[in-house]
């Protein structure tokens, strides 16, 4: 694998040829110059107009080189639930995919801060969250071949390893966190978690999910987002008609996910005046919402 540590600095060109000698092999035509909509420390995003519509390329950085290949996995396993990748370089990080048009309504809260967010088509994205449940259920079958794709495994017990990348802001807290995520793991629930879902990660049609860079295999629950969202009695549902889901472990959930949460931050260079330095509110949010759930 070749993937490097960091794409802020990678040149576009190599990422163009790449879809384009992939697209021209599927019949498809670029028929115009590539538009650099992204680059970050752990992403360098494209959109490339073709004979076929628009289509994405995105490089991934090391962390997270796995998504183009969980995302060519979960189309086999829940192909109703992603895109079809168009071509997938598991040594570069590299990875195609479709437009899939507008994704459901953003409210401003979603893209500054884990808080409650306000969702102007609760319906939908109610609807949404059941249907993300039920993906869960169906991926927890196929571990060993998410497995496979790279996606990082990290089970509650296993969260004591996040932990400790930022214990010196948040000391003390292991014997706690060691005790909790103990408790989780007796749930026996282990399936694909997405780690940032919210509207903007889903097409307009609500059962289409997309950016599953951030995603782990642990306890499904351990989503920030999803535990904070206003909608979530939506998901639980849908859990709920498999088995009991008590409020003992939802509260053990909320109390870890911040360490779900904070995984793919562990390799980013937020420093002041790093480029990335703007996202560390969301990394003292994070540590912000573990301390209290810990001593709150």
């Amino acid at each position: 694998m070749t993937v490097p540590v960091s794409v802020a600095n990678q040149p576009l060109q190599p990422l163009v040829q790449w879809a384009t000698d992939e697209l021209l092999s599927s019949g498809i035509t670029v028929t115009g110059p590539a538009e650099e909509m992204r680059r970050r420390d752990w992403t360098l995003l494209t959109r490339i107009p073709t004979t076929a519509g628009p289509v994405w390329a995105k490089a991934c950085a090391r962390a997270f080189a796995h998504e183009g290949p969980l995302l060519a996995a979960l189309h086999r396993l829940a192909p109703d639930a992603v895109l079809k990748p168009l071509a997938v370089h598991r040594d570069n990080g590299w990875f195609l995919t479709p437009d899939g048009g507008p994704t459901l309504p953003v409210d401003a809260a979603d893209r500054t801060s884990f808080g409650t967010a306000v969702r102007t088509d609760p319906d939908r994205w109610s609807a949404a969250l059941h249907t993300y449940a039920l993906v869960q259920q169906r991926l927890s079958a196929h571990i060993t071949e998410l497995r496979a794709t790279g996606v990082p495994h990290l089970p509650p017990t296993r969260l004591l390893a996040v932990y400790h990348h930022y214990e010196h802001r948040v000391p003390g807290l292991a014997p706690a966190i060691t005790a909790a995520a103990t408790e989780l793991e007796r749930y026996d629930r282990l399936s694909l978690e997405h780690n940032d879902l919210f509207p903007g990660h889903v097409f307009a049609t609500g059962t289409r999910f997309f950016d599953w860079g951030d995603a782990l295999l642990t306890h499904p629950f351990l989503s920030m987002r999803t535990l904070r969202d206003p909608h979530r009695e939506a998901y639980f549902d849908a859990w709920r008609s498999t088995g009991p889901v008590t409020p003992a472990e939802i509260d053990l959930a909320e109390r870890l996910a911040p360490l779900a949460a904070l995984h793919p931050w562990r390799t980013l260079d937020l420093s002041p005046g790093h480029p990335d330095a703007a996202h560390a509110p969301f990394v003292d949010e994070l540590l912000t919402h573990l301390r209290n759930g810990f001593h709150g």
